[in-house]
């Protein structure tokens, strides 16, 4: 641990690094710092001869980062995830018994949280209970929550994970599409169909290439098609006719009740215990935020009610 102060890079060059990386912008990063786009520039450059190594492919617009990027990315935000969470502790701001304040996905926060939420207020009516719900991944939220809630499970290290719901994958695809496709589809018919596919942020999604993998075909190295980092935005694409997606089953389940969309028969891809909570290992355990996430668990649908 000696001459750190060697070793380390400045810490507001690694919050600038974290802000740019999350964006894909020096604009944004700038905005969220309150700096200007001239001083994060600055202060990405001089990270990076601090390194010795490029750290983002600059864009006209937007910036991509390098390897060497992504590698460094995943270390400072779970290093300065965890410093902040134990500056909270040591700040006196963790939790109590009369607040319960929960981050969520979106498409989780509508699914499972909406439905139950007036039934535990109505348990707790002096509780305030906070919502916070967003597209960005757990990890890159700003505030202090007592559970985070969504799909998949990721940065173990971070959080102690406890599971809610199964949930699936399946092809869909609007209802024309289907019709023209004719007969029987099969996992080959697959690769012959205009493929759309999912580049939202969060953590390694199930993709094309894992669900084509798992009904036995062998996809090409690269499967064509728009990249969408919209999950809803890719399911209206979808309802237009312009190819098949792949569709969590909980959450694509009002689109085909709906016939805006069809389910490809006969594949599937099980996703257990996809939908989980996740509670911070440095934190101190808010015993209400258990209690919610058992009601969470109790009304959720059982999965074959949506993939059957």
């Amino acid at each position: 641990m000696a001459y750190l102060e060697k070793r380390l890079p400045p810490m507001n060059t690694l919050v600038a690094f974290e802000a740019a990386f999350r964006h894909r912008n020096f604009t944004r990063a700038a905005e969220e710092l309150h700096l200007t786009q001239a001083s994060v520039s600055r202060l990405i450059r001089q990270l990076e001869q601090g390194l010795n190594t490029r750290l983002f492919e600059r864009g006209r617009r937007d910036v991509t980062p390098t390897p060497a990027g992504e590698v460094l990315a995943e270390t400072v935000r779970r290093t300065l995830g965890d410093l902040a969470m134990t500056a909270d502790l040591l700040r006196g701001e963790s939790r109590n018994s009369e607040t319960l304040t929960v981050f969520s996905e979106l498409v989780v926060a509508s699914l499972l949280i909406a439905p139950c939420i007036g039934a535990f207020q109505h348990r707790y009516p002096d509780l305030t209970i906070r919502v916070f719900t967003s597209s960005e991944p757990l990890e890159a939220f700003d505030k202090d929550f007592d559970v985070g809630l969504r799909s998949g499970r990721w940065a173990e290290h971070s959080y102690l994970i406890e599971p809610v719901a199964d949930d699936a994958i399946f092809p869909v695809c609007a209802p024309k599409l289907l019709q023209g496709l004719g007969g029987e589809v099969t996992a080959e018919t697959i690769l012959s169909c205009p493929l759309l596919h999912l580049a939202q942020a969060g953590g390694p999604w199930p993709d094309w290439k894992h669900f084509l993998h798992h009904i036995g075909v062998s996809p090409p190295p690269t499967l064509k098609g728009p990249s969408i980092n919209s999950y809803d935005v890719l399911l209206d694409f979808a309802e237009n006719g312009e190819g098949l997606a792949l569709g969590w089953a909980r959450s694509v389940k009002a689109r085909i009740d709906a016939g805006r969309l069809v389910r490809i028969p006969n594949m599937l891809l099980p996703l257990p215990d996809h939908i989980a909570a996740h509670y911070s290992k440095r934190a101190r355990p808010n015993p209400i935020a258990r209690e919610f996430v058992a009601l969470l668990r109790e009304t959720a649908s059982p999965l074959d009610a949506f993939s059957g």
